[in-house]
């Protein structure tokens, strides 16, 4: 019956014979008809649908004598059969999806042409092809039918699973624009429809027709009709999980009555409707009853004290590796096991891999496979006979899961160093880092900088721009101050020290030291020391009291955005009710007792919120629900000279000459990193200018007057005044909203381009880029391709003057020309600001020994790395080739050809690729480049949690409850945490270059599995039971795509998350326990590493000046020299005394 699907005409004849309405067509055969319909295949229709049919012979069957186009090329006619445009042109060929449409003069004429999809295409429009293929073709066959012009624009996918049950969805028609709209996995975005009774009926004669019980064919629904064009035969649908529990209940209702017939058993209680029923519900219940009916439920649990007498008879991992893809295996009796040499108890084999391989959304567990177990040793084999195997199981006991927050808008900072007492009296006394949130304490910084403004004793224009930004973002919700003081040694003990200290107050300093870093590496053995880091400046006011250091200045870091986005919702809530629904497969139990834990910041205490929520089914959580946990969660300081001395090595990794450790993840065939970032700093110079370009379109002035209209005192101690008018930002927002008429995560047209300039300024304006500003580009990158993608497509879109510069014939990458220069700009660049002309010459005049080569050299090293042609192959094949992404099946966005990728957007994807191949090279390394280093940083960073999971772990296991913890925190303790358990000695799976990149909402979940020991044949049945325990450790990137300037989204900008991987094999819990311990005293935290909060205490005095006077600070409106009252100065609070007289504080 397949074949019958091979030929179109053949098809729509079988449909004609069972009365399925289709398109009026005519059919072009000059083939001799279907070669199908042979007499054997006429009787097999017969015996199997029941539809009689003539056959053909091909031979008798002759060829059209006239085929024309009438009235005036609007009307094709076939031996005087007609039909008139619009029509669609269909190969015989069921295979051939070349298809094409006409349209008639009065609607312009020309034709569309369908194809497979190739990327996010499914058609082209052509304007000058009118003449049919049955015409410019005289030997070929086609079939002609009427172009439907159907509702709401869109197709019917319907898929029958036998004659009673149809499931159907609507999609984009191919022939509104050929655009593919895609969800977050790829797939075609499709929405469930239902089917009418007619419907209904035709999928039940096609499905006995086409003998085809799981069937799928096409439908248009047209002016209240419905017609089928094409059926498909064997197909599924993508994503539902309604359509697999109606498969489910259909194949179990049909084995249990093929069962009743053969062995005439009572029949059960008919299966409940999918609808009736949650579908997890039924499969956790049946799940607990095959557990009930397997062991007992008053069984005694090991403790941890009597399970380690038996540690050392535990079978060697190797011998009981996990199979994968089981949730309930049962071994076969033959299956061996070696005994314990100290036990007769037959150790069961490890649990085998749940469900969490399943892609996210697909509750359907994989198939089960046969456990891979050795043979027991002959010495063991020739004393006694292996015991026959007991039947048992694994079961999930608990969970502990360390949770990234879900999506946030890009986190934004800017630096400064000061040394002034009005800044150091922001301290309060302390002499760790402190923390400012909140009006009142930002405003005591507004206070400050005005103070050093009016004394003149620090840079005028570091303090403009730091007023500027309070003013502008200190109104904004997460906008923070962390002040970090900043130690070093007396001037009398170490004179040649201020040299140092005076290079490191530059905006951008570099603290690289290329002869200190292979020196310390050689007295690794000799154990870290705070001290080394910083060129002798430290952070830490413990190294600081032992070394007897002074205060020589302070780091003030503001801090914006980084709040959650709307589609942080939708993430958290899907991720909620994936790991419940595996749950409730896995051991519903768990639900019952759930701890959930966040960190203090509003991002992640958000996305904790909503994820409980989700996971527990319920609307809404209690206040007191989720522990904040800052000990635990929050950001820690205590390796803030360690990572320093990393931070201080990745910029040496950059330059020109150094070489890559080969741990680091970087691609085959890529340029080494100091040339690949070399051509983003170019990349960036060439998208300055085409931003700028871009801009000019609107109009110029509106920008401009919309910033000053909203922030009227950012220019305050400047004394500059804007004058636009109100009209002028409207005009302008009207043809903004042509271009992006939805803006989200509050942002607009002006806050996108000061982010952009900000980084412009970074990458192009200084003499060297630092690394973690490739971290912000991807960040910001990253956000736009999946929040402004319209905004970022257009403004980032080279005229063709500047694209012919980017694609210069045989031309090197330098997007401005051939001279090399870092900018890139050719000579008659449009905007010519000195800053890149500055940026050129520190280009080529770095005081950097590894940077000192000819500007000709470099130009033509540059130029032969990055030739378009290998180059760019390189960056395509590197799409493919990913490792990461085959392991954790990641999305990778969706494939152009190079016909149908518009060359306008390469720059910007070019850029993309670089930044992100150059943040998986920085940023995993910023938690250590060495393995000791990656221990260490990772310890004191996350031990408070590794100890905190241990408990849980050891909690779960003494406990006869099942319960899980959740513990949702940053980043930087993600990242940490991953560290401490694949250099801490526990066995992986995998490598760690396997590990991309770990998004939002990327989870390490440690899992806890249990089972019963059952006795041999000597046991008596009233033994209490023994349990076994095992761990597993997984993990999952998050919500990560591998392009996200490809994947199609609709207004959730939501990208799903990737299902969990299995980082470790199961291995003995008492074993992965001891390794984890075994480090809790490898480092020394300090008494404290949390940054102290002084927002109330600025709050405090804020509330005790206005009760004084009526004085009370308004940021935005405040002058820059009307507020001079000085905040109390620590001798006032009873504090330690701070000596600022010489600039200097005395810790003792």
């Amino acid at each position: 019956m397949q074949q019958i699907l091979w030929d179109r005409r053949l098809c729509l004849h079988l449909l004609d014979k069972i009365e399925v309405r289709t398109p009026k067509r005519v059919e072009v055969t000059r083939d001799g008809g279907p070669q199908y319909l042979t007499p054997e295949m006429v009787k097999h229709i017969k015996d199997v649908s029941g539809v009689s049919l003539d056959p053909i012979d091909p031979s008798q069957t002759p060829p059209p004598q006239k085929v024309e186009l009438i009235e005036d090329g609007n009307t094709i006619s076939v031996d005087g059969q007609t039909l008139r445009k619009p029509f669609v042109e269909k190969p015989t060929s069921g295979e051939d999806h070349n298809i094409i449409i006409y349209f008639p003069t009065e609607e312009g004429g020309g034709a569309r042409k369908l194809f497979r999809k190739i990327g996010n295409k499914s058609s082209d429009y052509i304007k000058d092809l009118n003449v049919p293929r049955a015409i410019t073709e005289p030997g070929s066959s086609y079939i002609y039918e009427s172009f439907m012009q159907v509702d709401n624009a869109e197709d019917v996918k319907a898929y029958t699973v036998g004659p009673n049950y149809c499931h159907a969805e609507t999609r984009k028609s191919p022939v509104v624009d050929g655009v593919v709209r895609r969800n977050t996995h790829g797939k075609e975005l499709r929405y469930v429809t239902a089917l009418g009774a007619e419907e209904k009926e035709m999928a039940s004669r096609i499905s006995t027709a086409f003998g085809q019980r799981v069937c799928g064919f096409d439908m248009l629904r047209a002016s209240g009709k419905s017609y089928v064009i094409d059926v498909n035969g064997w197909s599924f649908v993508k994503d539902n999980d309604d359509y697999y529990d109606h498969c489910s209940n259909i194949l179990k209702d049909l084995f249990i009555k093929e069962k009743m017939r053969k062995g005439g058993v009572t029949p059960p209680m008919p299966s409940p409707a999918p609808s009736d029923t949650d579908p997890f519900t039924r499969a956790s219940n049946a799940f607990k009853d095959r557990e009930q009916t397997q062991s007992g439920t008053n069984g005694v649990r090991t403790s941890i004290n009597s399970i380690a007498g038996t540690t050392d008879s535990q079978p060697d991992d190797s011998s009981r590796r996990a199979p994968s893809g089981t949730v309930t295996p049962l071994l076969p009796p033959d299956s061996g096991l070696p005994s314990k040499t100290h036990s007769t108890l037959a150790t069961p084999a490890i649990p085998p891999t749940p469900v969490d391989v399943t892609l996210p959304g697909i509750s359907s567990a994989p198939p089960t496979q046969q456990s891979a177990v050795a043979e027991p040793p002959s010495e063991q084999a020739s004393i006694a006979p292996e015991p026959p195997l007991p039947t048992h199981s694994w079961k999930l006991k608990g969970m502990v899961s360390v949770i990234r927050h879900a999506d946030r808008t890009p986190k934004q900072k800017y630096k400064f160093t000061f040394h002034s007492e009005p800044f150091i009296a922001l301290l309060k006394g302390h002499q760790e880092e402190v923390l400012l949130i909140g009006e009142a304490a930002l405003g005591s910084v507004v206070q400050a900088v005005d103070l050093a403004y009016e004394q003149g004793i620090e840079d005028r224009a570091k303090l403009r721009s730091l007023r500027n930004v309070l003013v502008k973002k200190g109104s904004w919700p997460g906008t923070k101050i962390q002040i970090k003081p900043m130690f070093r040694k007396k001037k009398t003990e170490e004179p040649v020290i201020s040299e140092e200290l005076v290079a490191m107050t530059e905006e951008k300093k570099d603290i690289t030291e290329e002869a200190g870093d292979s020196s310390r590496e050689d007295k690794s053995h000799q154990g870290p020391k705070r001290q080394d880091s910083l060129s002798g400046v430290t952070m830490s006011k413990f190294t600081a009291a032992e070394e007897r250091l002074v205060l020589d200045k302070l780091q003030l870091i503001v801090k914006w955005g980084g709040e959650p986005t709307h589609s942080a919702r939708y993430q958290s809530q899907e991720l909620g009710e994936n790991m419940r629904n595996d749950l409730m497969l896995l051991n519903r139990d768990i639900l019952d007792e759930v701890h959930v834990f966040s960190s203090s910041e509003r991002r992640v205490t958000t996305s904790a919120q909503i994820w409980a929520a989700s996971f527990l089914g319920k609307k809404d959580i209690p206040e007191d629900f989720i522990t904040i946990r800052k000990d635990l969660l929050d950001d820690s300081n205590a390796a803030k000279d360690e990572m320093d001395k990393v931070k201080k090595k990745l910029k040496g990794l950059l330059r020109k000459g150094n070489e890559r450790p080969a741990q680091f993840t970087w691609p085959e065939n890529m340029p080494e990193p100091s040339e690949v970032q070399t051509r983003v700093v170019q990349l960036m110079n060439f998208h300055r200018r085409v931003m700028d370009h871009n801009y000019k379109k609107l109009q110029s002035g509106a920008v401009t007057s919309l910033n000053a209209i909203s922030n009227p005192s950012t220019e305050k101690l400047s004394g500059e005044n804007s004058s636009s008018s109100i009209a002028s930002s409207l005009s302008q927002a009207n043809t903004l909203n042509q271009i992006q008429s939805r803006w989200c995560c509050g942002e607009d047209a002006e806050l996108f381009r000061e982010r952009w300039e900000k980084l412009f300024q970074e990458f192009c304006d200084g003499e060297k880029v630092d690394p973690s500003k490739i971290s912000e580009l991807y960040d910001t990158m990253k956000f736009d391709a999946l929040h402004n993608r319209q905004f970022l497509e257009w403004v980032y879109t080279p005229p063709n003057h500047m694209l012919d510069e980017y694609t210069a014939a045989g031309a090197s990458s330098v997007p401005g020309g051939s001279n090399g220069t870092k900018d890139g700009k050719s000579k008659e660049s449009e905007d010519g600001k000195t800053s890149d002309d500055k940026s050129d010459k520190s280009h080529h005049h770095s005081p950097e020994g590894s940077d000192k080569v000819d500007a000709g050299s470099r130009s033509a090293s540059v130029k032969k790395l990055f030739r378009r042609r290998s180059f760019l192959n390189n960056l395509r094949h590197f799409n493919e080739e990913a490792p990461p992404e085959q392991y954790f099946r990641l999305y990778k966005g969706t494939k152009q050809t190079a016909s149908t990728a518009d060359a306008h957007n390469e720059p910007l994807q070019e850029l993309y690729r670089l930044a992100k191949v150059l943040f998986d090279f920085i940023c995993p390394q910023e938690y250590g480049i060495s393995d000791s280093e990656k221990l260490e940083i990772g310890l004191l960073t996350s031990l408070p949690l590794l100890k905190e999971i241990v408990q849980d772990l050891e909690e779960m296991q003494a406990s006869d409850d099942a319960k899980s913890f959740f513990y949702f925190t940053k980043e930087s303790h993600i990242y940490t945490l991953l560290n401490c358990i694949i250099e801490g000695g526990v066995e992986t799976k995998i490598k760690r270059s396997t590990i991309p990149e770990l998004d939002y909402l990327s989870q390490i979940c440690f899992e806890l599995y249990e089972a019963e020991m059952k006795s041999g044949d000597g046991s008596s049945p009233h033994d209490a039971p023994t349990f076994t325990y095992s761990i597993r450790i997984t993990i999952s990137p998050g919500c990560h795509v591998f392009d996200p300037l490809h994947v199609q989204l609709d207004s959730r900008h939501c990208i799903g998350c990737a299902p969990r991987r299995s980082l470790t094999p199961h291995a003995d819990w008492l074993q992965v326990i001891k390794t984890l311990r075994a480090k809790f005293n490898q480092v020394k935290l300090p008494k404290t590493f949390l940054a102290v909060n002084l927002s109330d205490a600025f709050t405090f005095e804020d509330l005790e000046r206005q009760g004084s006077d009526s004085d009370v600070l308004e940021m935005k409106t405040a002058s820059s020299r009307g507020i001079t009252e000085q905040p109390k100065s620590p001798e006032d609070e009873g504090s330690e005394t701070l000596a600022t007289g010489a600039g200097e504080v005395m810790i003792s």
